[in-house]
């Protein structure tokens, strides 16, 4: 859901993972180059591999429906729900101003998409993976590119 008071020409919930996944694709590369102008190819081969899986994932999810953009998002709030999970069970972080304020960040959330807790019970089934599948499954060049690392110098 738009937060038009935080953003109001935001993007809508089924365009913002698909938006943040290529912002990251281009902070990355950003990367890639410097890192490449000052020939530390070990540096660029910790970023390539989160570059690549990032571009799948943004070309994955601009070619599917709805539905699947939809499980992605889900699919984020694995750590948060764990977060509820711990209140729940009386952790002490959570009376603390920190967790207080996490909690009530979390709730947010799921209050603006207008989920609760018994919401995922599909990625639940599918161990939080998207559609159930290994990321490999999203692209059959996956193992082609991951496999052949980038040229430097």
């Amino acid at each position: 859901m738009k937060n038009a008071t935080r953003n109001p020409t935001g993007f809508n919930l089924h365009d913002a993972p698909i938006l943040g996944l290529l912002v990251k694709v281009w902070k990355l590369l950003k990367e890639i180059l410097k890192y490449y102008e000052e020939d530390n190819a070990e540096i660029i081969s910790i970023l390539e591999r989160p570059l690549i899986e990032a571009s799948i994932l943004a070309t994955y999810l601009m070619r599917s429906d709805i539905s699947v953009v939809e499980d992605y998002r889900k699919c984020s709030y694995k750590d948060r729900l764990r977060l509820l999970q711990d209140l729940e069970r009386g952790s002490p972080f959570f009376e603390t101003k920190a967790g207080k304020r996490l909690v009530e960040s979390v709730r947010e959330k799921l209050f603006n998409e207008d989920l609760t807790a018994e919401d995922f019970a599909d990625q639940r089934r599918n161990r939080w993976k998207v559609q159930g599948k290994a990321f490999t499954k999203f692209s059959p060049s996956w193992n082609v590119m991951i496999s052949t690392p980038l040229r430097t110098g």
